[in-house]
């Protein structure tokens, strides 16, 4: 009950055709449209489709259906690939010699699957967003109107989302383990394409397997406060104000420090918090939002730069899973995008040319740009609310916030609260979220001027972009102010994947006592994220949907999921709940932390002719919401014109659902 739907041996041939598609145009493309190395082909061309398809799956179903946006997005995949091998003067169109890169498909498998496994054992990080917005999305609605809302659409990056929303469409998985399988496929492409490209970088599997383990789980050192003197570590927690489940798991920094983190879900193994982060989050726990898909991008983009200048295909095909980036990390792909420009812009006015090599990028920053407008996300979003204000009618979109200014300039950290540059005790804390990779930035920025006369455009943007994302929020707050905290963590990890090759090539004129420092902070970065790797380990016995669905709901939405009208609306006391195991909008609330008055009352008092009247054409019970009734609200769904069209009772008859039908009740 917990892996499939539908039960389908069909479904499964449809998913692995569907993955043969966009797997075997990506090998294609990058084998005949990029200057790859052998034994990278095989598997930077799978990784390639799988951006392609996510890309042209978020630009087609502005014009198809789904699930034929699916369907039309990996079959362009495959013909872009077949017609470029066809037009392509290298042949064969494949090569016997790609097929040595087995290891490392090996692997990518291997981490996929430990991690599914893993994380179908946790229940982790806003899944009451992300499930009902896979489901909502599988049903049909991409671009996907807000979950909770059905007139408005929803500013996000769902990236990865379209993939789950791929595999419970055609593949009859439930949306809990597709968004498991999501999550660890992007995770495995992460950890693999790191390996590629720094073995690439530097020459060295040594080198390789130390920077992917840096990649992978390289993150802040909250737990260096564990270090200091008991005065000094008093003395900082006085400082620091506690939000979020920093606050739900202890008042003081202090007290948190020795307990382990308060937050709703997980595994069996609880997680130390002195060993988390509020800021710079190991990739091997980023598991919300669009999970490690933005690494997988950036390592893809680079291990696709040509040389020196694109072929035709390769030029489309890399402006396209640029563009990929804006659907899974906005933020990532408007500095990138603007730092790359700036790094043009800087060497054209220094040399007073445009050489061809900058026309392509130009043009390459002017088809990802045009490609984030239109394809869906947050950025589409954001655009489309712009231009109803501009017209003056209401706007169409929901979660977009503004910015407004930050004194005394500060880090927000998700946990630590604002940690402010001039509170001594708090730049002590938020030197410590940060870690060590700090100093890493300040590699980039001595580097920067070298680069840029090379011309290597995208180090130099992602440079630029890194030092943007950690100025930008010292100055500038969001509404949702812990959103922030992507901002700097991009910079650390940007500095991570730059700047370890250039040490690594620069240490053997280093002395001992140099190299041991370095050694020790590499060490310390990576600590947090072993600690959560060994948490994490401990589930993979375990099996949950999430923690607002049991066995009952996952029944119920094996028999019910996509079944009623596409305006249908399911009422519940737990509306993310409805709309994930039905794939049907709940019109709920006006935002994520925002109900309707109008279903709080609904909530308290329901009664079928009113929910109907309201739009609610069923109701969704559990034992939790119906005990809470009085007789005479219960009387109220007996009526002969309530029909219950089913009911699932635990083993132990100590749980229930129970689904009614209440068109019978509308008012005349």
């Amino acid at each position: 009950m917990y892996w499939s739907r539908t039960d389908s041996v069909l479904d499964m041939l449809v998913t692995l055709l569907l993955t043969a598609s966009w797997g075997l145009g990506g090998w294609l493309l990058v084998r005949h449209a990029f200057h790859v190395r052998l034994q990278e082909r095989l598997p930077v061309g799978l990784a390639a489709g799988f951006v392609l398809f996510l890309s042209l799956s978020g630009l087609l179903a502005n014009l198809l259906p789904v699930p034929w946006v699916f369907w039309a997005a990996a079959l362009l995949v495959l013909a872009a690939g077949v017609v470029t091998a066809w037009r392509s003067d290298e042949s064969p169109w494949f090569a016997l010699g790609d097929l040595r890169a087995w290891p490392i498909l090996l692997g990518l498998l291997g981490v996929t699957v430990l991690y599914t496994l893993i994380l179908r054992g946790q229940a982790i990080f806003d899944e009451y967003l992300h499930l009902p917005l896979i489901s909502n999305m599988a049903a049909g609605d991409i671009p996907p109107h807000f979950y909770l809302n059905p007139e408005v659409y929803f500013a996000y990056h769902y990236g990865i989302q379209l993939y789950a929303a791929s595999l419970v469409r055609l593949g009859g998985f439930f949306p809990w383990s597709a968004w498991d399988i999501s999550r660890a496929l992007a995770l495995a492409f992460t950890l693999i394409l790191g390996w590629l490209l720094v073995r690439r970088w530097t020459g060295s599997r040594l080198a390789a397997t130390l920077g992917t383990i840096l990649l992978g789980f390289g993150g802040g050192t909250r737990w260096l406060l564990l270090l200091l003197p008991a005065p000094w570590l008093s003395w900082v927690s006085q400082h620091v104000h506690l939000e979020g489940s920093g606050w739900d798991t202890a008042p003081t920094l202090l007290e948190a420090l020795r307990l382990n983190w308060a937050f709703e879900g997980g595994g069996p193994l609880p997680l130390p918090f002195a060993f988390h982060n509020g800021i710079f989050v190991p990739a091997n726990f980023v598991l919300g939002s669009t999970g490690a898909l933005p690494f997988a991008i950036i390592l893809l983009l680079w291990l696709l730069l040509p040389p020196r200048r694109f072929k035709p295909a390769g030029l489309v095909a890399w402006s396209l899973c640029f563009g990929a980036l804006a659907l899974a990390a906005e933020h990532w792909f408007a500095l990138l995008w603007l730092g790359i420009a700036l790094s043009l812009a800087i060497i054209a006015v220094r040399n007073r040319k445009i050489s061809q090599g900058m026309r392509q990028w130009a043009l390459i920053l002017l088809l990802s740009a045009g490609l984030a407008l239109i394809q869906g996300g947050f950025i589409t979003e954001t655009m489309r609310g712009l231009m109803a204000r501009l017209l003056g009618l209401p706007d169409q979109s929901v979660n977009a916030f503004g910015f407004s200014l930050r004194w005394p300039p500060g880090l927000p950290s998700a946990h630590l609260g604002t940690l402010s540059l001039f509170d001594p005790g708090q730049l002590v804390a938020l030197i410590a979220e940060l870690g060590p990779a700090l100093l890493l930035v300040v590699v980039l920025v001595c580097k920067l001027p070298h680069q840029l006369q090379r011309r290597r455009w995208l180090w130099s943007g992602l440079a630029i972009s890194a030092v943007l994302s950690l100025v930008l929020p010292l100055f500038f707050r969001y509404g949702v102010d812990r959103s922030m905290t992507r901002f700097p963590a991009t910079a650390l990890w940007t500095a991570l994947l730059l700047a370890f090759p250039l040490l690594w090539r620069s240490t053997p004129r280093w002395g001992w006592l140099p190299r041991v420092g370095l050694g020790l902070g590499a060490l310390s970065l990576v600590t947090g994220g072993i600690v959560i790797l060994v948490t994490q380990l401990y589930s993979i016995p375990d099996e949950q949907y999430s923690y607002f669905i049991s066995s009952l709901d996952a029944t119920a939405s094996d028999k019910y999921w996509n079944a009623f009208p596409a305006e249908a609306q399911i009422i519940d006391r737990v509306p993310e709940r409805s709309v994930t195991l039905f794939g049907r909008i709940s019109r709920a609330s006006t935002g994520i932390y925002e109900p309707l008055p109008e279903w709080e009352a609904a909530i308290a008092d329901p009664d079928p002719s009113h929910l109907c009247q309201a739009g609610y054409g069923w109701v969704y019970f559990d034992k939790l919401w119906w005990t809470s009734l009085t007789q005479e609200q219960q009387h109220r769904f007996e009526q002969p014109c309530v029909d219950v069209l089913d009911e699932w009772r635990s083993h132990d008859e100590q749980d229930y659902r129970v689904l009614m039908d209440l068109h019978g009740c509308a008012l005349p």
